[in-house]
């Protein structure tokens, strides 16, 4: 197979490390609690699948990359080294109560990722759960940097977007949001502190008796004449400044956020209606 083992050498050039991807992906344990049976699509190292797996969760990995399945293997994860789409098309209906798949749709145009949902939607058990992630749209880091890292990425999708395609391919319970876990690594946004200071000690400059009183006549004058006024001006100014640095941390924490955000959704149970009237996300 032509650049097989490509993906699993890239995430090693990036230096993606199990550890990371454990606290990285454990955040959306929670959407599977529940669940019996789940297929990771595009599973990478199967990392993912392990922490599910510790749960007594039923598990199996799909990846295209044989050297990803042999590493998810190596952790003994089941996986399978299988195109996504082929293996949806030959999965039974109604198999599985949860699909995870992370970064995934940014390799594909829109009606693949479509076509991905339906499978996906038919796959799935009433009331199964899908969980999807992808660069987050909304940061200017993933803009600036990691998006254009990989060479496999065809488009962005904001996953307020995955929500609607989900919509359209019959899920129901949609919503979206950020991975907190993930980093934002921009800048740290700045704190209320203190920028301005003022040295109440005047140096003396010159030798000598006659230095010594004019600095002591100096300190006299200072202290009665303008310590006073910088006193009331240097809290000022600092209060004005901080005011500043805050509204511009408010500013970069909007453009500096997590780098990986998610959509998810549920196929409904039977008898009820997949027809939420608008997408909850958490920001």
């Amino acid at each position: 197979m032509e650049n097989a083992g490509i993906d699993f050498w890239f995430l090693r050039h990036i230096g993606v490390e199990p550890e990371t991807q454990r606290r990285i992906q454990g955040f959306y344990q929670r959407w599977f609690a529940e669940c019996e049976r789940v297929v990771d699509l595009a599973c990478g190292d199967g990392d993912f699948l392990g922490l599910l797996r510790e749960q007594g969760i039923e598990v199996l990995g799909v990846d295209s990359d044989p050297e990803c399945c042999t590493a998810a293997r190596a952790r003994g994860v089941n996986a399978t080294c299988q195109d996504v789409f082929d293996f949806l098309h030959a999965a039974n209906e109604s198999s599985y109560d949860g699909i995870f798949s992370a970064h995934l749709v940014e390799h594909l145009p829109y009606e693949r990722v479509i076509e991905l949902f339906r499978l996906a939607w038919r796959a799935l058990k009433p009331g199964g759960v899908i969980v999807v992630t992808t660069p987050n749209v909304r940061g200017l880091y993933t803009h600036l940097e990691s998006f254009y890292l990989h060479f496999g990425h065809v488009s962005f999708y904001h996953p307020e977007l995955l929500c609607f395609f989900l919509k359209q391919s019959g899920f129901s319970n949609w919503e979206w949001g950020e991975n907190p876990e993930t980093a934002a690594p921009l800048w740290g946004c700045p704190t209320e502190t203190s920028v301005v200071s003022l040295d109440r000690e005047l140096p003396s400059r010159w030798p000598g008796m006659l230095g010594r009183l004019v600095h002591r006549l100096k300190r006299f004058l200072t202290s009665w004449l303008i310590l006073p006024y910088l006193d009331q001006m240097v809290p000022q100014i600092n209060r004005q400044i901080n005011r500043q640095i805050l509204q511009l941390g408010q500013v970069m924490k909007r453009l500096d956020r997590p780098v990986e955000c998610y959509a998810t959704a549920i196929k409904a149970p039977a008898g009820m209606a997949s027809s939420a009237p608008e997408y909850a996300h958490q920001d």
